[in-house]
């Protein structure tokens, strides 16, 4: 009996023995901190996400000019099964569209590129120019290129820019329409 108080007593004095429970306490307390501390990091930056410009999105806005401008009838394409085939007094009127002050609004309102219910207004320039871009000049006149028309981005300026290889219905040749677009 005797032998088993004094087993009794050694294996409590085991069991209440806690002196390697606080490197454990650390540790657990540590990792906690630090997988928290990631969690709230990553959720807080998705949070302030859709406040912050994103320059890709210059890109799909000049792709989207130039799919409307070269595949649309409405447009410069000679009709829409002829996409990237386009006529030369189309472009000529597109040309003096974006000249044109009191035109340039409205014809960006038709590209999608300004709108009324948002504060994103856009920029569009738009060049047609020979494969050595050297700007493609007007038969009628020239000493003036066919198409160069929009307002001209400076050199700080973010610019989304599309370049599309079309053909005058006229004289079949094989050009570069640019399509610069920018905030």
């Amino acid at each position: 009996m005797f032998i088993l108080i004094i087993l009794i007593m050694r294996n409590r004095k085991y069991l209440m023995n806690d002196a390697g429970q606080i490197s454990l306490d650390y540790i657990v307390g540590i990792s906690t901190f630090i997988i928290s501390f990631f969690f709230l990091y990553s959720t807080l930056t998705s949070l302030f996400l859709p406040f912050q410009f994103n320059s890709n999105e210059l890109q799909p806005m000049a792709e989207r000019a130039s799919v409307l401008l070269v595949e649309s009838a409405g447009w410069l394409a000679i009709d829409s099964s002829n996409p990237n085939i386009i006529d030369t007094t189309k472009v000529v009127d597109l040309n003096s569209l974006l000249n044109d002050p009191l035109e340039y609004d409205e014809t960006l309102s038709r590209l999608g590129l300004r709108t009324k219910t948002t504060n994103l207004n856009y920029s569009l320039n738009v060049s047609l120019m020979n494969p050595d871009n050297t700007p493609y000049s007007n038969p009628s006149n020239p000493s003036s290129p066919l198409l160069m028309g929009g307002k001209v981005p400076d050199d700080t300026t973010k610019v989304g820019q599309v370049i599309r290889y079309v053909y005058l219905k006229q004289d079949a040749k094989r050009l570069k329409l640019s399509v610069k677009v920018w905030l």
